[in-house]
């Protein structure tokens, strides 16, 4: 047991001698593994990474700077290697290459593991809010030494055409601290709008486009019932404040005396279609008819219209310019016409004789003249006798007619007249 103990600590005394001798007379080999350790090769750290000088070896103490794509940082500026050293590994010593990394505030410090590309703002896609009229979004910066000149904006990416005129946007601002809330001033729906944060003189963090949500449409601007074929009509909606879908169409009848409800009637139609026939009218009725545009945010404001169906059943829209003209025309000629009318027949039963006096006038032809048409009857027969003798053109004289009082005839007959006629040959 003493010879035992004897030997332990004559062991102990040896090694360390051993040891002391072997660093100061090193042999040839471990003068090559010290060379070995004054380089480090080129280290493999997180993708994307770019080493300038990129080389496959570095000399110790030589100054590597890093860089990374647009959009994001290494977590350190420059490296530089500093040899290697031991460790242990699994319970086994290992040599290692040593690094030591300078943030961007200056400051070197041992790189524990590797060197990564890191993003130096993230939006996360959960927290981005869109609305018809506005983008908002949560940023967060990862280095904050590096997001003190970080500056956002929106602008107005696709320029619309009339009616749908969009307005340029002047939306710019600069973030304070590591992390906030970025909202885009009062923006117009449906439209395509960029945002963009940046880091000046040309460095884009993140940009996104992003289009606002739709809202409901307008009124349609004109509504008006076709008096050639009796259907309903109206202007197309554009596009403006969302993509229109269809047109709903509400017509409502009642009676037109005293207003009491008759039926109502609900009417959906695509996009394409801007006229809609109404079905049979009930005659005497007054109908109601509104139609609004429809989006995918809902139901816009309603256009009006309201008519009266003729007896017949036929909806009763607008007059045209036409029609009135007619009518008024009318007017003025049936009044002239039935004027003209009258004067003309005043006129000839002026003209004409009564009836009672064409009969007076008749019996005094019958009894006054009775003994003249006697002699002229008798002249005529006496030239035509005359004329069939070949002296047609002697006339014969002939006594005159004599009136005398006669004192014979006491009938009523000669009462009335008083005279009576004889001829003297």
């Amino acid at each position: 047991m003493a010879l035992r103990g004897l030997a332990l600590a004559f062991l102990l005394v040896l090694v360390p001698l051993l040891l002391a001798w072997r660093q100061k007379d090193p042999a040839p080999n471990d003068q090559g593994e010290g060379k070995e350790a004054e380089t480090c090769q080129r280290p493999r750290w997180g993708r994307g990474l770019r080493l300038a000088p990129d080389q496959d070896n570095y000399k110790k103490n030589e100054e590597v700077m890093l860089s990374c794509p647009e959009g994001s940082q290494p977590s350190f500026t420059h490296v530089k290697c500093t040899g290697k050293v031991l460790s242990i590994t699994n319970g086994k010593p290992v040599h290692r290459e040593a690094w030591l990394g300078r943030d961007s505030r200056g400051v070197w410090s041992h790189v524990q593991s590797s060197v990564e590309c890191v993003d130096v703002l993230q939006v996360a896609p959960g927290t981005l809010e869109i609305s018809s009229t506005s983008i908002k979004l949560n940023w967060t910066c990862k280095l904050p030494e590096a997001c003190q000149q970080i500056w956002a904006r929106c602008r107005l990416e696709e320029h619309s055409s009339p009616p749908c005129e969009a307005e340029e946007v002047k939306g710019e601002e600069r973030l304070q601290g590591w992390k906030g809330t970025f909202t885009c001033p009062p923006l117009q729906p449906f439209t395509v709008y960029s945002v963009t944060i940046s880091l000046p003189p040309s460095t884009i963090l993140y940009t996104r486009l992003l289009r606002t949500k739709e809202m409901v449409p307008d009124k349609p601007e004109k509504l008006w019932l076709d008096p050639s074929t009796g259907s309903l009509r109206w202007e197309p909606l554009p596009s403006c404040k969302g993509e229109i879908i269809g047109y709903q169409l509400n017509i409502t009848a009642r009676r037109a005396h005293d207003g009491s409800f008759l039926e109502s009637k609900q009417v959906l139609v695509n996009q394409s279609v801007t006229q809609y026939m109404p079905p049979h009218q009930m005659p005497g009725s007054k109908y109601t008819v509104t139609v609004r545009g429809l989006t995918a945010a809902g139901a816009g404001a309603a256009s009006l219209l309201e008519f009266q169906s003729y007896v017949s059943g036929q909806p009763l829209g607008p007059w045209p310019g036409s029609a009135v003209v007619v009518v008024v025309v009318l007017s003025l000629l049936v009044p002239l016409s039935a004027g003209i009318l009258w004067f003309v027949l005043s006129r000839k039963r002026a003209a004409l004789p009564s009836k009672a006096e064409e009969d007076h006038y008749t019996e005094l032809q019958t009894y006054e003249n009775l003994d003249n048409y006697c002699v002229v009857k008798e002249t005529l027969l006496a030239e035509e006798g005359a004329g069939k003798d070949g002296q047609a053109g002697e006339m014969l004289p002939q006594p005159l007619p004599v009136l005398e009082p006669s004192g014979d005839r006491q009938s009523s007959e000669g009462e009335k007249m008083g005279w009576t006629s004889k001829a003297r040959y």
